[in-house]
């Protein structure tokens, strides 16, 4: 099975802490490669990473990309987050052409159980297949091209069709339309994917992609809010919150800062502590932060609609000051 993460060093160790947990709950699988498209890692780092293939017998393969914005010869503005996000638009440039599928997985995932079905599911003719985001504005999505009734998919998990991103030579199609938009997009890589597959983006269980705020929405009101989430039985529903296979830590809770109260924070808590870095200290400064944000899931769990218009409020705002810039 292959696998890919995109990390510079600052994200090292959190795609360390992933990997790890990949390895350790996927011991079944015969063969896991994984490729890291690698931003100036740290030699430190990089011997942690391979120390941790060698002790669970696995490969790992570095992939250079400090100039990967070669392959965008304009001016692009990714809105204060990384441009190394962009670099998994170029997966056919960087990986060898015998691939023909690939998981991407970004570095603030836990991989908290099996995911060979991932390794067998057929594509037929999908380019790529994801797990929708739980609630993505109208408005929002009107900006790329996907009316209210599609579904928006969330580009932290993909699982990559490459032989047919190859056939239909893909890059230049994401390429020319992030040229098209003025290189200015508020989800940069996942806005583009999201417009260049839509129709054909396949429709993955929300074990494969958890964000780790979903368990504060009440299941009535998440069948509402995003219907693919659904499932057969309530207690399906609460067995894939109680143990997904893949744990998401979007939102601003991340489990390594001091003061979070984030529900799945114990399982990163114990890779961490089987990794390299369980000595570092998590971040702190953000104790009332943290607590503020705590008090949104509470409200969360009471009034679900308020969390929704605050987020709306918030990315209403956000939209306008970057269309600003």
């Amino acid at each position: 099975m292959n696998i890919i993460y995109a990390s510079n060093d600052a994200y090292a160790k959190f795609l360390g802490i992933s990997m790890l947990s990949l390895f350790d709950n996927n011991r079944e699988i015969n063969e896991i490669v994984v490729y890291i498209l690698d931003q100036s890692i740290c030699s430190a780092n990089k011997e942690h990473l391979l120390q941790i293939a060698r002790h669970y017998d696995r490969k790992i393969c570095f992939i250079d990309i400090h100039d990967f914005t070669q392959y965008l010869p304009f001016d692009f503005d990714t809105s204060g987050y990384n441009p190394i996000t962009l670099s998994r638009l170029f997966l056919c440039s960087y990986l060898p052409e015998s691939i023909d599928r690939i998981l991407y997985l970004d570095c603030d995932i836990i991989v908290n159980g099996s995911i060979r079905e991932l390794e067998t599911i057929p594509f037929q003719d999908h380019l790529v297949a994801a797990v929708p985001e739980l609630h993505m504005p109208v408005e929002k999505k009107a900006l790329v091209g996907i009316k209210k009734h599609e579904t928006y998919y969330n580009a932290g998990v993909l699982l990559v069709n490459l032989s047919l991103w190859r056939k239909e030579k893909i890059e230049p199609v994401f390429v020319e339309y992030y040229r098209s938009m003025g290189g200015k997009l508020l989800y940069n890589d996942q806005d583009i994917i999201n417009h260049c597959c839509k129709d054909r983006i396949l429709c993955l269980s929300h074990t494969y992609n958890l964000s780790t705020n979903l368990y504060y929405f009440p299941r009535y009101f998440v069948k509402k809010l995003q219907p693919a989430y659904d499932t057969a039985s309530p207690s399906a529903y609460k067995a894939i919150l109680k143990f997904p296979s893949i744990i998401h830590y979007m939102g601003d809770e991340r489990p390594w800062i001091a003061g979070n109260r984030n529900k799945y924070r114990r399982q990163f808590a114990y890779y961490k502590k089987l990794s390299p870095w369980k000595e570092d200290p998590p971040v702190k400064g953000q104790r009332l932060y943290m607590l503020c944000y705590h008090i949104l899931n509470v409200i969360t769990l009471l009034c679900p609609w308020f969390r929704i218009l605050f987020s709306k409020l918030i990315g209403i705002n956000k939209y306008k000051w970057f269309s600003k810039k």
